[in-house]
This record gives structure tokens, sequence and C-alpha cells, in this order.
């Protein structure tokens, strides 16, 4: 029974109460009695007197639930609590005699044991104990009645924890009354569903290795593995996830995930070997990259393993060049000026990226070369390849060659400033020979030359000497014919004639080189002869010192002079021409088109020139005039 000090007094005031009543009760008796005697007897005098004590002991009644228990959190099969968390019970227990209580909570219902308190000074220092052969999973502190109690247990995995069977638990409420100490007398499991026995231990996933199916290339999916499952059996299979973190110091238990260094998790569900895929970043360095996996169940525990290491590579791969992103001579055609020489000042710009970025994880250079081939588009990337074996000056100029040879001069116009940035862009400036194919319709472009365009490859190099394939312009550029002819003497030599005679033959010879890139032929057209003659300064009309320009025929072989002709080609045999002051003479000399650069290996082909004095001439002397020679692009049969 609970006992109070400050009621102690009552315990006595209630005792005095009971002897006083029993006192009244016989004095009535006697009195009675007495009186009975007297009426019977005359009232006979009464002798003695005699009292009696009775006594009663109020035995302690135990507390009762107010408030059933019930889990704090609810622990059921569809929310364990996690092996190591703590499973709370709170209840409220109120004592009829005012006295504190103690919460207690039992595997079974075996009937617990009360203990009692030292005196009623020590009330609540007694706490109670469960019955043979329950597992106590605990018991409160002290509580005062009427108040809530609350106990909590540490969960393990194994040991006296199921997690392959529910936990069943019973609550009682006792109280530590120093002389009869008592427990309710039927236990409670709660009233409240799944906060209400049984509780449920969930226990960490399993998980033994961790790897990945690199190395991958940027852009790619990796796919991250584990040889991972969960061994609990109560409430059917559980949902497991990997999780990729790039450091094993970012890992957050609450939230499963990393704050700053996630890398993949997984997204679908498995109950065994749970994976993750990442999609790597398209910009990403060639190199290792540190991964560490955690394994977590569908109620967010984690296998005791966690993290395991396996590093990703990601692989090295070739910097490539879009067709886009090359720029032949600023978008204009190719036009020589040069004859016989090379045309410089023609323009190249291009980009050549690297998923694996511009810049190493050294912070060097990862693109580190070029490959440039400019080309006729026929020819195409095959032919000319890049290589110095592929240089043709007609329609192929790599960047392989000496620039004794060719000379590419190119110089980056950017740098690289991050690991996101992929890309070096490059500007150049290339000469092209004299006799680099013509792509324009002409006049006269045989088909062959015609269908075709000039056109740039261009490769990349990184730092690991990997090259990429060959990319070609989007915008190819026409190269425009230049027929050029170049006169290898700068004088027709007619010899001494008299007045009234003519050359015998066409004799006297001019020979044209062809400088530029076409077929040759050539037009003629010149002037008078005289003593006086100079260039600005032309002949006299004067029939005694002037030799008319009409007098001069030429052809391309050699033959007789043709006496008979008149000024305007009158009689003219129709295989000489006559030359004229204000007609250009087209000369069908045929010169095919020159192939090397070397003066020495130049197509050149022979005008013969006839002339005759006219009899009328007084003046002797040297006399002088100038034949002009026009460069004609010959007919396409002829280059």
């Amino acid at each position: 029974m609970s006992y109070k000090k400050e009621e102690f007094p009552h315990y006595v005031k209630t005792a005095g109460k009971i002897s006083i009543i029993a006192a009244l009760t016989g004095l009535m008796v006697f009195v009675f009695t007495l009186m009975f005697d007297v009426g019977a007897k005359e009232f006979s005098k009464v002798s003695a007197a005699s009292t009696a004590t009775t006594t009663l002991t109020v035995l302690n009644t135990p507390p009762a639930f107010t408030l059933e228990p019930y889990e704090v959190i609810g622990s059921a099969t569809t929310t364990p609590t996690n092996s190591g968390d703590a499973v709370s019970w709170s209840a409220i227990g109120t004592d009829s005699n005012g006295a504190p209580y103690f919460l207690l909570v039992c595997s079974t219902n075996a009937v617990p044991t009360a203990h009692n308190a030292s005196g009623p000074g020590n009330l609540g220092s007694a706490p109670p104990e469960c019955g043979v052969g329950s597992v106590q999973w605990g018991v409160s502190a002290s509580t005062t009645s009427g108040t809530l109690a609350t106990v909590a247990t540490t969960t393990i995995e194994g040991g006296q924890f199921s997690t392959s069977t529910p936990n069943d638990w019973y609550a009682w409420v006792c109280d530590d009354d120093p002389s009869n100490p008592r427990c309710n007398s039927v236990p409670s499991q709660g009233l409240y569903a799944t906060s209400s026995s049984p509780f449920h231990v969930n226990s960490r996933p399993i998980f033994s290795a961790f790897g990945n199916n690199g190395p991958k290339e940027p852009g790619a999916d990796i796919t991250f593995q584990s040889t991972s499952s969960d061994p609990d059996l109560l409430g059917g299979d559980q949902n497991i996830y990997l999780v990729v973190c790039s450091t094993n110091t970012d890992y957050n238990p609450t939230t499963n995930t990393c704050a700053t260094n996630f890398i993949a998790s997984t997204s679908i569900s498995l109950t065994d070997d749970a994976s993750a895929t990442k999609t790597l970043d398209a910009i990403l360095r060639d190199d290792t990259y540190a991964a560490y996996g955690y394994i977590v169940d569908q109620y967010g525990h984690e296998a005791a393993t966690n993290p395991l290491n396996f590093d990703f590579d990601v692989s090295n791969v070739a910097p490539t060049v879009l067709g886009g992103d090359i720029t032949l001579n600023g978008g204009s055609a190719l036009s020589l000026a040069v004859m016989g020489g090379e045309t410089t000042g023609f323009t190249l710009d291009f980009i050549v990226r690297d998923a694996n970025s511009c810049l190493t994880a050294a912070s060097t250079t990862e693109i580190v070369d070029y490959n440039v081939a400019i080309f006729r588009s026929s020819y195409g990337t095959t032919t000319c390849d890049g290589s110095a074996g592929s240089y043709d000056p007609n329609y192929c100029y790599p960047n392989g060659v000496a620039t004794t040879t060719w000379n590419l001069s190119c110089a980056p116009t950017n740098t690289c400033a991050s690991p996101l940035q992929d890309n070096i862009n490059y500007s150049c400036t290339f000469p092209l020979w004299f006799v680099a194919d013509p792509t324009d319709p002409g006049p006269n472009t045989p088909t062959a030359y015609e269908v075709d365009n000039w056109s740039v490859g261009i490769s990349g190099t990184d730092d690991d000497t990997l090259t990429g394939p060959m990319a070609t312009t989007s915008n190819p550029q026409e190269l425009i014919s230049f027929s050029a002819i170049d006169i290898v003497s700068s004088a027709i030599v007619y010899g001494g004639i008299e007045p009234g005679f003519n050359s015998p033959t066409l004799s006297a010879t001019s020979t044209a080189l062809n400088v530029g890139n076409t077929g040759l032929d050539q037009e003629v057209r010149g002037e008078s002869m005289c003593g006086t003659f100079a260039v600005g300064n032309n002949c006299p009309t004067s029939p005694t010192s002037t030799i008319p320009e009409w007098r001069q025929q030429f052809s391309t072989t050699t033959y007789a002079y043709d006496a008979d002709a008149t000024e305007g080609g009158g009689l003219l045999d129709p295989w000489i021409l006559q030359l004229s002051s204000s007609t250009n003479q087209e000369v069908e000399i045929n010169i095919p088109k020159t192939v090397a650069t070397s003066s020495a290996f130049w197509q050149e082909g022979t005008t013969y020139w006839g002339i005759a004095v006219p009899v009328a001439i007084t003046l002797a002397g040297n006399y002088q005039g100038l034949n002009t020679y026009t460069a004609v692009t010959a007919e396409p049969g002829d280059w």
C-alpha cells in the first residue's frame, strides 16, 4: 500500500474513530441491560465496565491505464524500425493512492514482478521486472500518477530482436508500494493499429561488391553495379537502392544522398544486385574518377559495409571537326593572280573540338595538332589525306609537306580556359600555285573540272596522339580559271629585207609559255613599224617611212608568206593570219595546261611570223613596232 507522510495522521485518526464507536455501542448495550435489570430486579447495583478495540488493513491497489500504451513511432510491417534505432512506448497510468508508477514493456504476457520501495519516503525507486522467460524491452523512469510515461529500447541486429518475425510486446503499469507493490493484472498491447503490438525490426541490407562497366566515353551511359540483397523475410522482398557518390565524406544517411558529390542512384525497383546508371557529361576529361557505392533499403537503412569504392575511367576520344566549322577563304571563290608562281593570302578558319575538354587534368593542352588538306573535290580525303605523299599542286595541298613546299600558317585565336570548354579555334593563311585546277564554268572549262569545287579536310590530334576522322567543309568554293601567257623573247626578229620584197616563209618566231591554270590559246594585235616608234608614240601614216601592221603575217606553222594578200585579209590563205592594230586575231596555239611548278616543265607554243616591206619605202634603217599577246582559254579538248 502507498503512503504519504502528510496523510500519515489520518491513519491514526481513522483508528480512533473505530474505537469510539465501539465504546459507545457497548455503553448503550450496558445501559439497556441495566435498565432491563432495573425494571426486572429493581436496578441491581453495577459493579464493573468492559471495552473491545477493532482493527482493519486497507490493501494497496495497482495503478491502471488511463491512456493505453502505444508505440511513439509506429513500427509495423510497412514502417519497421531500422536496427540500431529506438522503439519507444508511451502511456498514462493513474494510481488511486496518487503514488508514482512505472511503465513496463515485456516480450510475453508472463506475470511481471513488482518490487517494493524501502519505505514511504523512497517511492519510485524500485522498478518492476518482466516475468520469467520474457525479454524486458524496457521500463520507464518513475512517473507521477496521471502523467505520460515513456520507455525506449535500442534495437540491434540479431540477439533478442527478430528481423524475420514480429516482436510482440505487452505493457503493464506497476507501483513500488513498500508493503504490497503491484502491477495491473491484465497487460495491454495497445489499441492504435500500427502503433500497437508487435513492433518490427528492419535489418541492414547486405553489400559485398561494387563495380562498373567502364571505361566509357564522354556523353555515354556508365552503369554502376553491386552485389547486394536484403535479408529480411517479413513483409516480402524489400527494394534496395544503390547511391553513388564521388567522395566518402558527403553521404547523408537522413536524405540517403550526397549533397554536392552525387553521381547516380537506382531509379527502378530492385530487390537484389542494385545498379545505377549515369549519363556522363558531354565534355569530360579522360581520367580516373572516384566512385563510392552506398546500398540503402526502401526504409532508408544503410548496409553496414557502406561505402565500397571502385573508381571509373573515362576513355580518351579523338578530337572532332564539324563541316560547318570549316570556312574556306572566308566563303569566297579562290582567284589566282600570280603568273607562273604562288598567289598568297587565301584564308582558312576551323574549329577542333575534343569531348575530353581542351584542357587536360594536368592543365596542359588536350588538342595539340591538326591535319589539313585543301583539294579539288573529286580527289577527296582518301587521295588527299594530309600526308606529304599526297601533295600535288594541281589538286592537293596537304600540311604534311614542308613549309618550303607549301607554307600553310595557322594560329589559335582563343585559349582553353576551362575543363568545360572543348574547342580550339584556328585561323590560317595559305598560297596556291598557278597550276591549281579551275572549277568554275569557264569559258571552256572541261566538264571533269567544272563539276568539282575546292574543299578542305580537317582532323585534330590530341595529347595521346589520337587523331580523329577528317571532316570536310560544308561550304566548298570554286577556283576561278586563270589563263595567263608569257612570251619568252621580247623581240620578233625579221632580219634585213629590201623594199618590194617579203619573208620567203613565216620563219621568225615568238614562244608563248602557259603560266596559268587552263589550256591556252592566244590573241595577237600589233602596231605599224617605223624608225621612230616608241610605246605611246605610234608611227606616222607615211608610205615611205612606215610599214603598215597588216604586212605582218603569222601562223602556228611555218608557211610561205602570202604576197597576194591585201589589206583587210583579202586573198589571204586561210591558214595564215594578218596582223591588225584594231582587232585581236586568235591563234589556235593549243598549249596544254601546265601541271608542274618548275619553269623547266612549263607548257609552251610557237607562233611563226613573216613580213613584206612595201616598195614605196625609201627610208632605210631599223624599224620597230609592238605586238601584243593576250591569253585565251583553249577549248576543253586542248587542255
